[in-house]
């Protein structure tokens, strides 16, 4: 299962058992939530429980979306067996600052997070993890 939209790209990396999200640019709500919820259905669909996301060039989450996710979508994934995600730094500051906004809430005993200036460090640290 892949999809790939202007904005997104994601699907399963076998080789790091892993789903792969890539963001590039700005996300509606809608493009941001449907991407989103892919996500956790290929998760799913793999038995994985890892996540690599590359937001380097998303631009923001808004304010909606980070709610979003703090009240509805991750407890939701995290009942699911999402564990562990490496995030590939954003380059854009308003981004960056929502999503530290975002990891500060998680409840760190249910979802690990990783944060990387680049995509080969967090696969290298995906990789070092035990398979699900």
């Amino acid at each position: 299962m892949e999809a790939t939209t202007k904005v997104y790209n994601i699907y399963f990396d076998s080789v790091i058992d892993s789903v792969v999200m890539e963001w590039r640019g700005y996300a509606t709500s809608r493009e941001f939530k449907q991407g989103t919820e892919l996500m956790l259905n290929t998760l799913i669909k793999n038995n994985a429980y890892k996540v690599l996301a590359d937001i380097k060039d998303m631009t923001i989450i808004a304010r909606e979306d980070q709610e979003w996710l703090d009240t509805d979508f991750l407890p939701r994934a995290t009942d699911y067996g999402f564990k562990v995600i490496a995030i590939v730094q954003p380059d854009h500051y308003f981004n960056k600052v929502a999503v530290e906004s975002i990891s500060y809430k998680v409840d760190k005993n249910k979802l690990a997070i990783q944060f990387f200036n680049n995509v080969n460090d967090a696969r290298e640290w995906l990789s070092l993890l035990e398979n699900s």
